[in-house]
């Protein structure tokens, strides 16, 4: 495997077994309420066991998916079914989102022998995981003033 490839794959490990920071983690709000923006996250692919977690990424080529890029994160307990988490936006602009099922709630994203995800895992717009984690361009969207809804389905 290239390095190319394994160095974004081994930032997302790293984003994931890092000590949380209580700053940005945040309950789950699946109201989706108020005037200001919002991202509304439908998390397909849950069943219940564990935790379901979801962040949201500013934009950043060199520190996707680590703790410097990451602006929220939620945590809560996965239940049967789509679940639905929202983050509310200071401002309207370009991100990116990444989640996954914790299955054994440790808060620890596990990995097969190549350092892909073992858990169930995903990226906003759903790009399909390789030889390596996609980039940060891969992964983004625009969020509006309003709601913004996007579609994540879980994978291993």
């Amino acid at each position: 495997m290239r390095l190319g490839k394994l160095l974004p794959l081994l930032t997302l490990v790293w984003a994931a077994i890092a000590a949380p920071s209580q700053a940005n983690t945040v309950q789950a709000d699946v109201t989706c309420s108020g005037s200001l923006p919002r991202i509304k996250v439908l998390v397909s692919g849950v069943h219940a066991k564990g935790l379901l977690q979801v962040d949201l990424y500013r934009p950043s080529e060199r520190e996707f998916l680590r703790k410097a890029s990451r602006l929220k994160r939620i945590r809560t307990p996965a239940t049967d079914g789509p679940q639905t988490v929202c983050f509310q936006l200071e401002t309207a602009g370009t991100y990116a989102i990444a989640a996954y099922h914790d299955v054994d709630g440790d808060r620890d994203l596990k990995r097969h022998w190549n350092m892909m995800p073992a858990e169930p895992f995903a990226l906003s717009n759903n790009p399909k995981l390789k030889m390596g984690i996609p980039n940060f361009e891969d992964a983004a969207f625009q969020a509006g003033t309003g709601m913004t809804v996007i579609k994540l389905e879980l994978r291993k």
